[in-house]
């Protein structure tokens, strides 16, 4: 479930933060993989060392660790920090990837051969249904801070700049909808269009640090339940049945 708010978090990020309508789509498709690499680096790990590293229980926790401290670490991400928003969500992205297909091979080893097929439904329903609300716990908190923050901020924002109050909030109603709305604001200035601007992404800001804060509760359960797991060590041998 703490791979949800990465999947909202790093996205967010990507579309208001790093890029804008000008940005060259081989650039917004690089970043856009970023996830993608990090699942990919994290599963070729497990693959190619997990067989000789052992301790099983270890390399489920450690990776839960890491996925949970840079996930939670993208709170500290701003626009000036592209490179580091880029290695957090890389690194967060390559925990999940060890520890999701090492999960796996615990719900396998974890049933009798006549149950898989029950402990696997159960781990997918768990998977989807708890995915969810996951989702939409995420995407309401991020909803919730980024319009009270706008709503509060850009207003004043827009008259410190020198707009009538008429002028602000209908700069903060036509900022979502991009700039070609934006333009047709009346008494819009090129210093107010800035500063609201810059608030605007400030919002989102927020709203990002309080959805990778949020997560942290998810990815603190999971670490906490890596002390519980079976020491599948044992099965870990050229058997198959």
């Amino acid at each position: 479930m703490f791979y949800y708010a990465n999947n909202i978090t790093w996205p967010t990020m990507l579309s208001v933060y790093f890029t804008t309508p000008t940005t060259p789509p081989h650039i917004v498709y690089w970043l856009a993989t970023v996830q993608d690499f990090g699942i990919f680096t994290g599963a070729m790990l497990l693959a190619f060392f997990g067989r000789h590293v052992q301790y099983w229980n270890f390399q489920m926790g450690v990776p839960i660790t890491i996925m949970t401290f840079f996930g939670a670490m993208c709170a500290y991400i701003t626009p000036e920090r592209e490179g580091m928003g880029i290695a957090f969500a890389f690194l967060s992205s390559m925990g999940y990837g060890h520890a999701q297909y090492l999960s796996i091979v615990y719900i396998q080893f974890g049933a009798d051969q006549t149950k898989l097929g029950i402990s696997g439904s159960l781990a997918g329903v768990a998977r989807y249904a708890g995915g969810a609300v996951a989702v939409t716990l995420f995407l309401t908190i991020l909803s919730t801070v980024q319009s009270s923050w706008a709503t509060t901020h850009i207003i004043a924002t827009a008259e410190a700049a020198g707009a009538s109050p008429a002028t602000a909030s209908a700069v903060l109603a036509a900022l979502p909808l991009g700039a070609a709305a934006l333009e047709q604001v009346q008494g819009l200035t090129t210093a107010i269009a800035q500063a609201a601007g810059a608030a605007f992404v400030t919002s989102y800001v927020e709203g990002v640090k309080k959805v990778a804060f949020a997560s942290l509760g998810f990815g603190g359960l999971a670490i906490i339940a890596c002390f519980f797991l079976e020491d599948i060590g044992p099965k870990m041998n050229e058997q198959i049945e």
